[in-house]
C-alpha cells in the first residue's frame, strides 16, 4: 500500500518519503458489467494520480489471480483527482459471470491496494 519517492536534502543526503496509495471503495459497488460490455466507475481513495499506476481485475484481493477477460484502465475523457479516479472496465464475451472481482492497483511491480466490487452479468 505504499510507494517510495526519494527526497534530496540540501546536504546531498537522500531520504525515502512514503506516500500511501489506497482504495477506499469503488463508487457504485458492486459495479455490474454485461459480458462483452463496458462499465464506468470511480475509484475513491488517496494518491490516485501517482504516475505509473497499473490497474487490473483479479479474482482475489492479493491480485494473484488476474482475470485476463477484463481490462481496467483510467477514463482519460474525464478529469481525475488525488481522491477520485474515473475508470473503465472492458469485459470480453468469454468472462465468467456472477463472480466478484477485485480492482487491483500496482506500482513498479508491487501491489499497492485492492477493492472488491466488479461483477460480470
Amino acid at each position: 500500500m505504499i510507494s517510495i519517492d526519494l527526497v534530496e536534502h540540501a546536504a546531498g543526503t537522500r531520504e525515502e518519503l512514503h506516500m500511501a496509495i489506497e482504495i477506499d471503495y469503488l463508487e457504485g459497488s458492486p459495479v455490474k458489467i454485461v459480458k462483452g460490455g463496458v462499465g464506468y466507475f470511480d475509484i475513491i481513495g488517496d494518491e490516485l494520480l501517482t504516475a505509473n499506476l497499473e490497474f487490473y481485475a483479479s479474482f482475489d484481493e492479493a491480485g494473484a489471480q488476474p482475470d485476463d477477460q477484463i481490462e481496467v484502465h483510467v477514463d482519460d475523457s474525464k478529469t481525475g483527482k488525488e481522491t477520485r479516479l474515473p475508470m473503465i472496465a472492458e469485459v470480453t464475451e468469454k468472462a465468467d459471470a456472477n463472480k466478484v472481482r477485485w480492482v487491483v492497483i500496482k506500482l513498479n511491480g508491487n501491489i499497492e491496494d485492492a477493492a472488491q466490487g466488479l461483477i460480470v452479468i
